[in-house]
């Protein structure tokens, strides 16, 4: 009877004592218990789960729960370990449940500077002065410090941006398994940030005792503005960090830029390869019903400031024109040319004509690079290429331009996909930016393919006229660094492989653009063709060109080879020098 009189009297003692405990934990204001289990994976992230208990959280929450993420420099401010401070420290997380008094809870999260802050429920509203219990799942990456010898993890815990007190806080490190125990070592820290908020008589730190090996420190009273931080390194070779830089979770955005590779892989090989050239035999003659500008076309396929120069090559040999160098400008005249002489001319000779005198029987065509100059020489070649496309589409060679646009539509949905998906430091502008990249980089890519290019190789091959490029060359170099500007930035507001994707897919579609042209049977028999009259006038008509001045070019009859040999770039005075005037000027149409 006395034992159960006493055993009765032990547990009311015990009930209330209970009872007491759960009345002062009522009363605490602040953080009534935190803890925090942070699992070490192989690719070196982290898994993080905080359970939070708040009482009165209205007396230091005014807006709504908030809660800032410990991955700041703030935070993370001791150098020997986390390096030294930086606006963008590149710690990235991902949070995957918030829940509060165990139900899923709306949140935010922030951007920029204020990225590590999390707010919880309602935006604007207080909570109640109840008990609140919240927990926060979530990765990080880019916190581990890796190490040739030791690899090491510095956590702090509760962080520093809070001015409510935390009667009791846990940190638990999970390390991968098959680390030996005897080989880690820990150092734990409860305060504040260096000096400031030293520890206090009634704060305790101590290890706690886990049966899953984890490594378990536990304080009690911890003042506003302090944290409980825990150090630990252990033998390097357990965790492997991608040696490019990429979380896991980042690299399926490769996965877009490689299907956009495959498309094309697989239209490649289904087009297949075009007819190979045949023995190039010489010929006294370009190919019949072929102009200079034709046989450009055909065999640079392009049309740029060289076929330009060719067709006034062509109109001043059918006299149609008189050519005059004046000063470093052209001057053109009209001449008296009879119904059948023009008729004689090729489409694109005719329009030309036409729209050389439309204004008056002399013009001037100035090569200064100014935007006037630039807007009318290219109005001219655009207007040949109009010309030769609509008398040769599709007969000599196929530019699978329907490809091409299902390329790059693909290209942008899928670019558009990432940029609404992308998760980051800074998302905003993502869209945005993301169309623009691709617009102006796929626009300053094929401008360089067609026309820099091009005009460099000139350059090269004749060793002039390479001053007039520079302003061009400037230009599209601006607008390239532009992007690579935005790039950059976008991989550190978002990710480095979301950028790297964005640049990708630009390379993908400028890489196999130029990959499906082919040449038709009689496309490659027409090239052949004018490869042998090309042999020709570089053997025998390239001596007699050399010997003739710029000058007395321009005043004398040209004969009839001279368009050609502009086309087909034979070396000769006049035509490289009027052809590298308009390369600077015009911009290709292909």
């Amino acid at each position: 009877m006395r034992l159960r009189i006493l055993t009765l009297f032990l547990c009311l003692a015990i009930l209330g004592a209970c009872r007491a405990a759960r009345a002062d934990s009522a009363e605490f204001s602040g953080f009534a218990y935190f803890r925090a289990d942070v699992t070490v994976r192989q690719d070196a992230s982290l898994d993080v789960t905080e359970e939070m208990v708040v009482n009165h959280a209205s007396s230091f929450y005014k807006y709504g729960f908030i809660r800032n993420l410990p991955i700041s420099s703030v935070d993370r401010w001791d150098s020997r370990y986390a390096g030294e401070y930086k606006a963008d420290n590149g710690v990235r997380v991902n949070i995957l449940e918030v829940t509060e008094d165990g139900k899923p809870a709306k949140y935010d999260q922030g951007r920029g500077y204020g990225y590590a802050q999390l707010m919880i429920g309602e935006n604007k509203i207080r909570l109640d002065s109840g008990e609140h219990r919240f927990t926060i799942h979530y990765t990080v990456d880019y916190a581990m410090d890796p190490g040739a010898d030791r690899d090491t993890l510095y956590w702090n815990a509760i962080g520093h941006e809070r001015n409510a007190p935390v009667a009791e806080a846990i940190l638990a490190i999970h390390l991968p398994a098959g680390v030996p125990e005897g080989s880690v070592e820990a150092e734990p820290r409860v305060a504040g940030r260096g000096v400031s908020f030293p520890r206090r008589p009634e704060t305790t730190l101590g290890r706690m005792e886990d049966s899953s090996g984890a490594i378990v420190y536990r304080a009690t009273n911890v003042a506003p503005r302090q944290s409980l931080s825990l150090v630990v390194t252990w033998p390097a070779g357990y965790i492997h960090a991608s040696k490019f830089g990429f979380s896991r979770r980042e690299q399926w955005m490769f996965i877009a830029p490689t299907l956009v590779f495959l498309f094309y892989l697989i239209a490649w090989l289904r087009i297949g390869p075009e007819p190979k050239p045949g023995p190039v035999v010489a010929r006294y003659d370009p190919p019949d019903g072929f102009s200079a500008a034709a046989v450009r076309y055909i065999s640079a396929g392009t049309t740029d400031g060289r076929s330009f120069a060719a067709v006034i090559a062509q109109l001043a040999v059918r006299g149609c024109i008189r050519v005059e160098p004046l000063n470093g400008k052209y001057k053109l005249s009209r001449l008296m040319s009879d119904r059948a002489t023009e008729m004689a001319l090729a489409s694109e000779e005719r329009c030309i004509l036409s729209l050389l005198f439309e204004d008056g029987p002399v013009i001037e065509l100035n090569p200064a690079l100014e935007q006037r100059n630039t807007a009318q020489n290219s109005r001219y070649v655009f207007h040949i290429h109009q010309e030769l496309n609509k008398n040769m589409r599709m007969q000599y060679f196929t530019r699978h331009a329907g490809i091409i646009v299902l390329g790059v539509l693909a290209t942008f949905l899928v670019a558009l996909v990432l940029g609404a998906t992308a998760r980051g430091r800074d998302t905003s502008g993502s869209i945005f930016l993301t169309v623009w990249i691709l617009f102006c980089g796929l626009t300053i890519g094929l401008l360089i393919e067609l026309s820099l290019v091009n005009s460099w190789k000139t350059v090269v091959r004749t060793r002039s006229g390479w001053v007039k490029l520079i302003p061009g060359t400037a230009g599209m170099a601006v607008f390239m660094g532009m992007i690579g500007f935005i790039l950059v930035k976008l991989a550190s507001g978002i990710s480095l492989s979301f950028s790297l994707s964005l640049l990708t897919l630009l390379l993908i579609n400028l890489g196999w653009g130029p990959q499906l042209k082919r040449k038709t049977p009689l496309g490659r028999e027409i090239s052949d063709q004018i490869a042998g009259f090309r042999l020709f006038l570089e053997k025998v008509e390239q001596d007699q060109w050399d010997r003739v001045g710029l000058a007395e070019r321009g005043s004398r009859d040209l004969d009839r080879y001279l368009p050609y040999a502009i086309a087909l770039e034979v070396k000769e005075a006049w035509g490289d020098h009027l052809a590298q005037t308009f390369f600077a000027t015009t911009v290709v149409a292909e």
